[in-house]
């Protein structure tokens, strides 16, 4: 939680299952903590021109497991955190109220140890078949 408090951002590359470049991707992270709870707000860019906007709220609720929620998943994503290395799931409601369009997210995430940069990888699948990943480093602003 710590990490996303302050100012991150991130470039990477929305991948085939076999790993084949489709596009770019890039965020811009706003987050704070406030009563235990991380608020993010994060802008995402994809290919250059399409643009979304998440709002994260994440919580710890023990010494390793984490749950989230945010404007377009369905549900809580739940995660855990040893070390440098966070993974949680989620399923993200690519067209909000067509339950058709769900995927399901796993990221895992590494906190580099220059304590700046993250690097992340995605996988995402539809109905258990995998459809797509994504590759990207974080770096926190000074």
């Amino acid at each position: 939680m710590a990490y996303f408090n302050g100012r991150t951002s991130s470039s990477g590359v929305r991948e085939t299952p076999g790993g084949a470049p489709v596009a770019t991707v890039t965020t811009r992270t706003d987050g704070h903590i406030s009563e235990g709870v991380l608020h993010i707000k994060q802008e995402l860019t994809f290919g250059g021109n399409r643009r979304e906007r998440r709002t994260w709220e994440l919580r710890k609720l023990g010494d390793h497991r984490y749950e989230g929620r945010a404007n377009d998943i369905v549900g809580v994503a739940v995660g855990e955190c040893y070390g440098n290395v966070f993974h949680w799931e989620f399923t993200l409601a690519l067209s909000p109220g067509n339950p058709l369009a769900n995927v399901r997210m796993s990221q895992w995430m590494y906190l580099q140890p220059d304590g700046r940069t993250l690097l992340n990888h995605s996988t995402i699948t539809k109905l258990g078949v995998p459809v797509a990943q994504v590759s990207e480093t974080f770096q926190r602003s000074r």
